[in-house]
């Protein structure tokens, strides 16, 4: 028999679950954009700017 067609289940899994949770992170960056550019138009960055100060406050 061919081994070619064999599937690890765990290198497959860990694919499919980090696939996963980066397309979640990214729905939730999106939304934050869409909130704060509805709030604060005139900011360039605000996510970005958002993101940085929760980073910041965590490693205080």
């Amino acid at each position: 028999m061919s081994d070619s067609n064999v599937i690890d289940f765990d290198k497959a899994s860990d694919k499919h679950r980090s696939e996963h949770e980066h397309k979640k992170k990214e729905d939730k960056v999106d939304e934050l954009r869409q909130r704060f550019a509805n709030v604060l138009p005139d900011r360039v960055r605000p996510v970005k700017d958002y993101l940085k100060k929760k980073r910041d406050k965590k490693k205080r």
